[in-house]
């Protein structure tokens, strides 16, 4: 039952169905994944480059929920399906 409990809350603090192992690595994962496919997507578009930076900095201030839930907002905006935890 503790078990369920603390994959429950992991899943939570993470935004995702699935519990991911380190919420600073899904950070990592989601402007890396943007970056490659996203970044500079469009000439003169930079407020989804804004929106990337503010997210790396929620995350290295130790603001995981606020930055992975921008990341994977950012991505949908911009037609993107968010990728699963632990994976590109």
């Amino acid at each position: 039952m503790l078990s369920a409990i603390a994959t429950a809350s992991i899943a939570q603090s993470t935004g995702q169905g699935t519990p991911s192992a380190d919420p600073r690595t899904r950070c990592e994962q989601l402007v890396a994944f943007w970056q490659r496919h996203g970044g500079s997507k469009s000439e003169g578009g930079g407020g989804g480059d804004i929106a990337r930076k503010n997210a790396e900095v929620d995350c290295g201030a130790g603001r995981y929920d606020s930055g992975i839930r921008a990341m994977e907002e950012l991505l949908r905006r911009n037609g993107y399906t968010v990728p699963p935890a632990g994976g590109n």
